[in-house]
Formats: C-alpha cells, structure tokens, sequence
C-alpha cells in the first residue's frame, strides 16, 4: 500500500491525520480505528510526513512529474488546474508528485525596428541613456510577453 493510499483510506475510516508541532504523524479519531492505522502509519511515516507537508503546502498546477517506486517519474499536464491531493488521488500508484512550473512563455513575433524605436524613444524621454537599462529593457522586451506588452503600452504613451 503506498503512503496516499494509506492516507485516503485512513481518512475513510475516520482516522484523522496531521502533522504535529513536532513534525510527525498525529492520528486522531476514534481509538480503535487509530489503531488499526498505526502499523501502517509506522511503515510509510517518511513518506506520509512528507506527502502531508506537500498538502499543508498544495497549490494548484497545470502539471505534475509524478514519482513511482518502481518506474522513472511521469509528467503529467491537467486541464483544469489540478491540487495535490486531487492528482494522487487520481493516480493511487504514484508515491510523491511536484509542481512542474509554467515553462516562460515567448512572444509569437520577434521585436519590430519600430517598436524599438518606440521604446528607445520613451527611454529617452524619461531620459534613460545607460546603455546597461536600456539593453536589458530591449531584452526583457524581446524574450517576455508581458514585459513586450508593457513596454509597448508605455511606448505608445500607455
């Protein structure tokens, strides 16, 4: 049984699990039931500390590198947004999984010369002449869609 599994189905047996003050396992619930868990709990606690960890800290993603015991991690791309819990619930095999952050997205068309010079002229009104700033502001315009966007805005008088 792996650690999500465990968790799913203590919490389906009324077991309540939490990280304690101490950084451990606390089961609440009802005793016998508690107690039924505690092997198992004993057995994958590296493991269940660290997927509760995750879950104090879960956001959302649209992917996920899903890690196995016997196999190389598996990327995973969700449609919507997908939580933490909701992916190992999805794939009960799986033993960890991670966000994998958002590749940068790049502009579809390169910088025009007159958008350039759009943005050198603005640069120049607020009178911005190091060579440095300039440089790394054609840059970030070039490689970055949302910088391109506001510099363009600002450009045009935006």
């Amino acid at each position: 049984m792996n650690p999500a599994t465990i968790i799913e189905q203590a919490t389906a047996d009324g077991v309540t699990l939490a990280l304690s003050s101490s950084g451990s396992i606390k089961a609440t619930g009802d005793p016998a039931a508690v107690n039924r868990w505690l092997p198992a709990l004993r057995e994958h606690k590296v493991d269940i500390i660290a997927m509760l960890t995750n879950a104090a800290n879960d956001s959302t993603a649209w992917g996920w590198l899903l890690h196995y015991p016997d196999r190389e991690p598996v990327e995973l791309y969700t449609s919507p947004e997908s939580s933490l819990a909701e992916v190992l619930r999805d794939f009960p095999e799986a033993v960890a999984a991670e966000p994998i952050p958002p590749a940068p997205a790049r502009p579809t068309a390169p910088l025009t010369a007159r958008e350039e010079t759009a943005i050198r002229a603005r640069l120049a009104l607020i009178e911005e002449t190091d060579t440095a700033i300039i440089a790394d502001v054609l840059g970030r315009r070039r490689a970055d869609p949302e910088a391109r966007a506001y510099f363009t805005g600002r450009a045009s008088g935006g």
